[in-house]
């Protein structure tokens, strides 16, 4: 199975979660919003923050913090972040409650390591700064490790047969040629005159390469005006016209010239099957279909809950720029501990 941390994308900086909450007033103190009878504390998010972006700059440095990106200031990226991320474990706690779904002895004591490794991982300038306890540590893993039992248990039986033609990857050597030039966001076709010779050129090498006194290869290291010569790629990834020709091809067979929008491809097949490109696409499909399948329910699942955002205290979170404080470890322990098997394996 995926570990919770990976179905919700914390990788993606500018992205949120599918839980969205809507504004309203009469909370306790430090609660930051409810779905449905449950609710998300400060201390809560605040963890979820902290650990976000303290794991990204740990990667890009702390310049990341200047980044903008479509107005949406890196602060601003990981408040909403962590916020959706937390209103989603949140949801899928209420749906494995709702299936009266539960954890097993060994997961359970799972959930108890991974707490107390996080928690002493901290220091005291830590736990004082985001409110942090052992046993809230348990129960955030706690709630997590429900919510992926809610989502294995949806997906479970989602387990389709997917041929080698639907999910197959075609491995081609191409020389490309432009016929357009750029001209701002425009793509200006060539003269007939450019156009005829980019086509000229390609028709010669494929004649030579046919009659063997020329070598594909060579060849493609002469002309090839694409990043890479050698590609693989599945069905709805290329130009239909390419895709249509490659997938058409036999072992070592020299395509037709094709044409698309913005230039002509002359293709050699290598292998008309990739064989771990597409048993690798089967692996992707299949957890499409998953997680396709487990949308539905949770779209249906989310609709009738009511969900509220306590906007005033939400307006008083920021993120903390303490050089003390730099845990990061939050996923990547709960990963340590309660990451199983299912369909990223």
């Amino acid at each position: 199975m995926p570990a919770i941390c990976a179905l919700l994308a914390v990788s993606l900086l500018f992205g949120c979660g599918r839980a969205q909450v809507v504004l309203t007033t009469g909370f306790k103190q430090d609660e930051v919003f409810i779905v449905g009878s449950e609710s998300c504390s400060l201390p809560e998010l605040m963890i979820y923050i902290t650990n976000i972006q303290k794991s990204y700059e740990n990667v890009f440095g702390e310049e990341i913090r200047t980044v903008t990106s479509d107005g949406v200031t890196f602060e601003e990226s990981i408040k909403n972040t962590a916020l959706a991320q937390l209103a989603q474990i949140k949801t899928m706690y209420l749906m494995a409650l709702d299936r009266g779904l539960t954890l097993d002895a060994a997961t359970q004591n799972a959930v108890r390591e991974a707490a107390l490794e996080y928690y002493s991982s901290l220091t005291e300038a830590e736990i004082e700064e985001l409110g942090a306890s052992e046993e809230l540590i348990e129960n955030m893993y706690y709630e997590m490790a429900l919510a992926q039992l809610a989502y294995d248990e949806i997906i479970k039986d989602i387990s389709p047969e997917i041929s080698d033609d639907e999910a197959r990857f075609v491995k081609v050597r191409i020389i490309y040629m432009r016929t357009t030039y750029k001209n701002g966001d425009s793509l200006i076709p060539y003269m007939d005159e450019d156009y005829d010779r980019v086509y000229n050129t390609l028709r010669g090498i494929r004649a030579g390469v046919l009659n063997g006194s020329l070598d594909f290869e060579t060849e493609a290291m002469k002309y090839n005006e694409a990043d890479e010569s050698v590609i693989s790629f599945g069905k709805g990834t290329m130009d239909i016209e390419v895709e249509e020709e490659a997938f058409s091809l036999a072992g070592g067979e020299i395509s037709d010239i094709v044409g698309t929008a913005d230039g002509l491809y002359l293709m050699q097949c290598i292998m008309p099957l990739d064989r771990t490109q597409t048993d690798e696409n089967k692996v992707l499909i299949t957890r499409r279909l998953r997680d396709e399948a487990f949308e539905s329910v949770y779209d249906d699942f989310v609709g009738s809950r009511i969900r509220n955002l306590n906007s005033e205290l939400w307006k008083t979170v920021t993120l903390n720029y303490d050089p003390e404080i730099t845990t990061c470890s939050f996923f990547e322990i709960y990963e340590k501990y309660l990451d199983g098997e299912g369909p990223d394996d």
